[in-house]
């Protein structure tokens, strides 16, 4: 596991970067001891998790959606959260995996989004990426029906069911939630 800048902090504690870190191993720490204090876990990926696909590959079984994601396993970013997710699929292969904010605040261990840096702004910092997921959390919504299932791969989904940890196979073919990230 190698460099990632990351940040986070409890739904309890509203302090700024209550924890971050520059490696995936530290990373791997704190969401391996949140999950085991019983926490729910956001991850935030700042890059594209959503793949499109043309209609004809759409109506795939979950099996042929994940093959259809492997071209995209060695992007950054998604090569990141293929390593995390493969290490809990090692220590806790009993992880739920969520792209859908709906499903994981029915209690799923991990949702991942996608943080979409705000308009004018090139970069996400993983600080503000924490601070806009906790701001956006009671307004974000899910894809709207316009993001019809069949044309496009869920990424995150994906990864998650190659790392053998549980995501709902509907997720494969649903975009994943996104959240714009101000400030920082």
């Amino acid at each position: 596991m190698g460099s990632v800048r990351w940040a986070g902090r409890r739904h309890d504690d509203d302090r700024p970067d209550a924890s971050s870190g520059a490696s995936s191993a530290e990373l791997f720490d704190a969401v391996f001891h949140a999950l085991h204090d019983g926490e729910q876990v956001a991850l935030g990926f700042d890059c594209p998790l959503t793949l499109p696909v043309s209609p004809d590959q759409g109506a795939a079984d979950a099996d042929a959606l994940v093959r259809q994601a492997e071209s995209a396993a060695t992007r950054p970013g998604i090569t990141e959260l293929g390593q995390l997710l493969g290490q809990l699929g090692t220590w806790r292969p009993w992880t739920t995996v969520s792209t859908s904010l709906s499903r994981w605040k029915a209690n799923t261990s991990i949702l991942v989004w996608e943080a979409v840096p705000a308009q004018g702004s090139a970069t996400v910092t993983a600080s503000a990426a924490a601070d806009s997921f906790f701001r956006q959390l009671q307004t974000a919504t899910e894809p709207g029906p316009e993001a019809a299932a069949g044309t496009v791969v869920n990424l995150a989904a994906a990864t998650a069911r190659r790392a053998g940890l549980f995501v709902d196979a509907s997720e494969l073919g649903r975009p994943a939630v996104s959240i714009t990230v101000t400030g920082g």
